[in-house]
């Protein structure tokens, strides 16, 4: 089985998304240019690449966001059933335990729920799912899946686990269900007592990558990225940015920081084991002697701290960029030109379009304040803008639902004109 294959995402009263948006990777069929830059899967045609713009300030990072709180409920669900786990000792970082955002600048939205959803594709098999969450619990659920008809599988209406619903492949937890607690996410549970579809659609969910181009430091990842062969192809492309790197080696760590046992008798003493991992980065680089090599496999730099934060950018989305396009799947990077000249900007957005260096049909969503990476082979139903009114809101509207005079539009200039609406006001 193939990386599942993203269809949409959704969010309402998350952040600074009070009303619901939807972004979409289907390609707009009405348009004469619907098929370039896309894949065929089933009766979808999906996007390869998508562009989100908009001003500073305007959602995009929130945008990126709503794919991280649906992977954050996913993986914290199990450990809401532990009685004495220390969760606050497992996660580094506060921001994994805080409760999920709501609009902050009405008041109205304080007492309605935050609804996040995402539409993915599995074997041509549509699956959507969503779930709302009041005062950090879940209020409600729903996992349908499409073939040729619509079929519920999953439907909860209350944090009751009394009041959850199953059917079809997610009928063997029934006997189960009772572990599922208020804050915790049925289909979570079900996937960690192996239930396949969950687990399937759970492992899915996970495997969006969302990476932040302005954090300057490598989030661990699997330690198949740092094997040898790959490790040569980062240093080759690194070259180009410095040409007096020679090797790199890295040192990928995993410890054990936390097991728990699982305080039920239905669980047969399972338990739940959560590991730290953490990538330490050495390069060598070679010594010349007015202008002659005369020595390599010298450590005169520090990595992370000497090596330019142009090369170090470039570096942190590799491992991220191979396994996408050798793997396929989903890749969101935010701010993707961040440190990175605009020209590799494109090379990097071209590796995705091209069928030879992307067999697997990897998808790749981007946010961007650039906007040349727009030019002619570009669709209108790629791109996105975020905008935000005077009251806090952001709007997440696709161009190609916007009015134009004419067929053929540039939409660089139309960016830059600000006819769009991605533009930032003047601050000055």
């Amino acid at each position: 089985m193939e990386r599942a294959i993203l269809k949409s995402i959704s969010a309402e009263n998350f952040a600074s998304f009070a009303e619901k948006i939807v972004f979409s990777c289907i390609a707009d069929e009405s348009k004469k240019e619907h098929k370039m830059n896309t894949f065929k899967i089933g009766d979808n045609i999906i996007n390869k690449v998508s562009y989100i713009y908009g001003a500073n300030g305007s959602g995009k990072t929130f945008f990126c966001k709503v794919f991280r709180e649906i992977q954050r409920m996913v993986v914290l669900s199990p450990l809401f059933m532990m009685k004495k786990l220390p969760i606050k000792d497992l996660f580094p970082s506060e921001d994994l335990l805080k409760p999920m955002p709501k609009f902050a600048f009405d008041i109205a939205y304080k007492d309605l729920p935050t609804t996040l959803g995402i539409d993915i594709i599995i074997d041509e098999i549509t699956y959507h799912y969503e779930f709302s969450v009041f005062n950090q619990m879940v209020v409600y659920e729903l996992l349908t899946k499409k073939y040729r008809r619509t079929e519920k599988i999953l439907e909860r209406t209350s944090p009751s686990f009394e009041d959850i619903i199953l059917k079809s492949e997610l009928k063997s937890f029934e006997d189960n269900k009772h572990v599922v607690k208020k804050e915790a996410l049925c289909l979570a549970m079900a996937a960690m007592l192996n239930n396949d579809l969950a687990d399937t659609i759970v492992n899915a969910i996970k495997e969006i990558n969302v990476v932040n181009m302005t954090y300057p430091r490598l989030d661990p990842t699997e330690i198949e990225a740092f094997s040898e062969e790959r490790i040569k192809k980062y240093v080759k492309v690194l070259k180009k940015a410095d040409p007096t790197i020679r090797e790199m080696h890295i040192n990928y760590k995993e410890e054990e920081v936390a097991r728990q046992k699982i305080e039920s008798d239905d669980f047969e003493n399972r338990e739940i084991i959560q590991k730290k991992t953490t990538v330490g980065v050495k390069t060598e680089h070679a010594l010349y002697d007015h202008g002659l090599e005369i020595e390599s496999g010298t450590d005169q730099i520090e990595f992370f701290k000497d090596e330019s934060l142009g090369t170090i950018k470039l570096f942190t989305a590799l491992p991220y960029l191979f396994d996408i396009l050798e793997k396929g799947g989903v890749l969101v990077l935010d701010e993707i030109e961040n440190g990175l000249h605009l020209s590799l900007v494109k090379e990097i957005i071209s590796l995705f379009i091209n069928e030879k260096t992307n067999p697997h049909n990897a998808q790749l969503i981007c946010t961007t304040h650039q906007p040349l990476l727009v030019s002619n082979d570009v669709k209108k139903d790629q791109v996105w803008v975020i905008s935000k009114d005077k009251f806090g809101k952001s709007f997440l509207k696709r161009l190609s639902d916007k009015n134009f005079s004419r067929a053929k539009v540039n939409l660089t200039n139309k960016i830059l004109e600000g006819a769009l609406g991605c533009n930032p006001e003047k601050f000055f």
